[in-house]
């Protein structure tokens, strides 16, 4: 798609086109037509033919003009339609050619009206002029947006000597006119850039002098000297300086006083316009320029970023020891079974005792439940022994003494919890593992950043050709950043642009407008060359699901957990969902596998209970498809090929069983298309034998969702259709980036 032209574009192509036109040295004008011919490649024919048959009329007052002026415009307009049809006259070399044709064409016309030898110089000229008017029209066709190389800055130069050439014919009586325009534009390029101003001003002295007054070359380069050398003080301040300092030195060169002043107002009133743009305006013209100063903005949000995502990180590392606080804070202590403790009691007494037979059980069996109550609370046993074991029971002392050994064991293991409320060893254990992130963290800061010039030199050339003004670019072993015009900031252009010329996809994370107007931030980085889609099925043996699971991308890497709390019902499903939210946190916070497990299995023990989870976690790096399998006390899981069925299985205790924990871990290489198969003991306990890796061998679709789904409906017809344990099934499956990514889950 054709960049669309914008209004001030169209200004820059008309006021180029009406100066080249105006352009005079000694008897020719030979800068008309190849201005003419260069624009009709760059802009709309319908608007810049009009422009140019007047033109080329006006400023000669001659008819016959018209009619080559008609040549050229209808050879200009073929070529133009043939583009329409034909990609190949749309091409530089068509371009050329048709424009060299154009110009020949004209001088051959003109040698009918005009003496030969004047026709064919000025053929000549034009052939020469429109090499700088092609490059001054694409300099316009970017709104002058782009850095000048050698060439265009050379270009610019050229045109505006042809500039100068056409102000300097803009005379009425001794009003030099063309002084007005002159003046207004060297006080511009002054704001924009001081090279801009002292290469434009001397390129545009240069013309006047050769088509006005030796005398004004010079004068004029004095006030341009001056200002750019007073440009930090007031504008009206340095300009009037400027228009004195020229007054001054035309007088050096004998230039008639009133002379001076006329130009001197001429000159007035070419700065009059400059005085009164406002200061907000005159800011944003010379913001808009820097060009140099946009360069810098690459570096500085370079910093700015890095320091923002280190950061981040250390806040998501905060965010874990909020997290464990508020799940530690919200488990109470258990509530122990007084019945059944009360059984206990009474069956280390009650069998010795002669009526036994006689005993009334169920009174019995209510007064040691009350007992075990009120030992298990620590009170006095003696002075609050329930009326039962004071009026009907033979063997009161030993029950005594066996209540006593459960109020002992009750305080001890209070003692214990205390204990362990006020060591939480885990804060130890968290502190290291803070340490070794922020030393990773330091070490990553400490590294060079290490750029590519070729490449950066390449992205900006592509990025300019493909229409996205770009000032500077740098890559890095992280990815790219670039500075471009915020208006031609695509995306997808840029993202285009930069992996062609690394040969290697990315992906662009983010434009960030800066405060120099105009301008935009883009950063890219690479794009991983897998993605993954994913499933899960499950079914709750009393409703709610103790297993818990998670899918998650985290930068480059895929992280799949899956994790089956002891039991079923709410509080298996809590221990189990607060671990695998522990395990998201820790992850994405940056700490190692082992530090994660170590953390949940620490938080796992803080209950004064049985409180265990078997795990399956999965982390997979997007960029290279290795995987890292750790198995904590789960069953077998499966990788799927499309020939075969790979079981991967490991011995170790669920986490929460022992301080030290020992997972099994192995490292494994999935490839494009492979799917990756993880279940609970409520689905594998169905199967015999190698039953579950044959059926999954059987099923034909890759896909996720129906492979759990089909696993989950075969684990419930083998037990009956009734769930004996909660089953739960997830899947994943590598794919290549481009394709679109899919995320499906089902519960059934």
């Amino acid at each position: 798609m054709k960049k669309s032209v914008k209004p001030v574009e169209l200004l820059s192509a008309a006021v180029l086109l009406i100066v080249c036109c105006g352009g005079k040295v000694y008897a020719v004008t030979p800068f008309g037509t190849p201005m003419f011919c260069a624009l009709s490649g760059a802009f709309f024919i319908g608007f810049v033919a009009p422009v140019y048959l007047l033109c080329a009329f006006l400023f000669t007052f001659e008819v016959w003009r018209l009619y080559t002026a008609g040549a050229v415009i209808f050879i200009m307009a073929v070529r133009w339609f043939a583009g329409l049809k034909l990609p190949r006259c749309d091409r530089y070399v068509a371009k050329t050619l048709f424009s060299i044709a154009a110009i020949v064409t004209e001088t051959a016309l003109s040698g009918l009206f005009m003496h030969i030898t004047t026709a064919v110089i000025t053929g000549v000229i034009s052939v020469m002029f429109y090499y700088f008017a092609a490059k001054a029209a694409e300099c316009a066709r970017t709104r002058f947006a782009r850095k000048f190389d050698p060439t265009e800055a050379a270009a610019m130069c050229v045109t505006l000597i042809v500039a100068g050439l056409a102000f300097g014919r803009a005379q009425a009586d001794v009003f030099l006119i063309g002084l007005a325009p002159a003046t207004l534009l060297v006080l511009l390029l002054a704001v924009m850039n001081v090279k801009f101003a002292l290469c434009g001003g001397a390129a545009v002295a240069l013309g006047l002098g050769l088509n006005a007054d030796v005398a004004l070359a010079p004068a004029f380069m004095a006030f341009v000297l001056t200002a750019v050398a007073f440009s930090r003080l007031p504008r009206v301040v340095y300009a009037v300086t400027a228009i004195g300092v020229y007054a001054a030195v035309a007088v050096l060169f004998f230039t008639e006083p009133i002379i001076i002043g006329w130009n001197a107002l001429m000159m007035t009133a070419g700065a009059l316009p400059f005085f009164i743009l406002p200061r907000r305006a005159v800011r944003k013209v010379g913001a808009y320029f820097d060009f140099d100063g946009s360069a810098r903005l690459a570096v500085r949000h370079y910093i700015n970023r890095t320091k923002a995502d280190a950061g981040n990180r250390m806040l998501a590392v905060s965010s874990v020891f909020d997290e464990t606080a508020r799940l530690m804070n919200a488990f109470s202590a258990p509530v122990p079974d007084y019945c059944a403790v009360g059984a206990a009691l009474a069956d280390r007494v009650c069998p010795y005792c002669q009526k036994y037979g006689d005993c009334d059980r169920e009174k019995a069996t209510a007064a040691f439940t009350a007992l075990a109550e009120r030992a298990h609370a620590g009170r006095a046993i003696l002075s609050d022994l329930p009326q039962f074991f004071t009026e009907s029971c033979a063997r009161t002392v030993d029950v005594i003494n066996a209540a006593d050994a459960v109020t002992d064991g009750a305080r001890e293991r209070a003692r214990e919890r205390e204990s362990e409320d006020k060591a939480k060893a885990i804060v130890t254990e968290r502190l290291t593992a803070i340490k070794d992130v922020l030393e990773e963290l330091g070490k990553s800061q400490a590294l060079p950043v290490g750029f590519d010039g070729i490449a950066e030199d390449k992205i900006v050339a592509e990025l300019n050709g493909n229409g996205v003004e770009c000032a500077e670019a740098f890559c890095t072993r992280e990815g790219v950043t670039a500075v471009v015009r915020t208006q031609s900031a695509s995306r997808e252009k840029i993202r285009r642009a930069v992996s062609a010329c690394l040969k290697r996809d990315y992906e662009v994370t983010a434009v960030d407008k800066t405060q120099a107007a105009g301008w935009s931030v883009a950063t890219l980085k690479k794009r991983p060359a897998y993605e993954a889609v994913y499933a899960r099925a499950g079914l709750g043996k009393n409703g709610i699901s103790g297993d818990s699971y998670t899918f998650e991308r985290i930068g480059d890497k895929f992280l799949a957990a899956l994790l089956d709390g002891m039991g079923s019902g709410a509080q298996a499903s809590e221990s189990s969902g607060a671990a695998v939210e522990l395990i998201s946190c820790f992850y994405r916070a940056g700490f190692d596998s082992q530090s994660v497990l170590a953390g949940v299995n620490r938080f796992l023990k803080l209950p004064a209970t049985e409180n265990y989870s078997a795990a399956d976690v999965v982390v997979c790096d997007l960029d290279n498809a290795t995987t890292d399998i750790i198995k904590i006390g789960s069953p077998p899981c499966y990788i799927k090929t499309t020939d075969t069925v790979l079981k991967i299985e490991g011995s170790s205790l669920p986490i929460g069983v022992l301080d030290e924990m020992r997972p099994f871990v192995t490292t494994k290489r999935m490839y494009p298309n492979q799917m990756l198969i993880m279940v609970t003991d409520g689905v594998s306990d169905c199967f015999a034998g190698d039953e579950l890796p044959e059926f999954i061998n059987g099923l034909s679709a890759f896909n996720p969702e129906k492979t759990v789904n089909a696993i989950l409906t075969r684990a419930l017809a083998l037990s009956g259709g009734t769930p004996k344990d909660d089953m739960t099934a997830i899947a994943f499956r590598l794919f290549d980036a481009p394709k679109k990514k899919k995320q499906t889950e089902l519960n059934i």
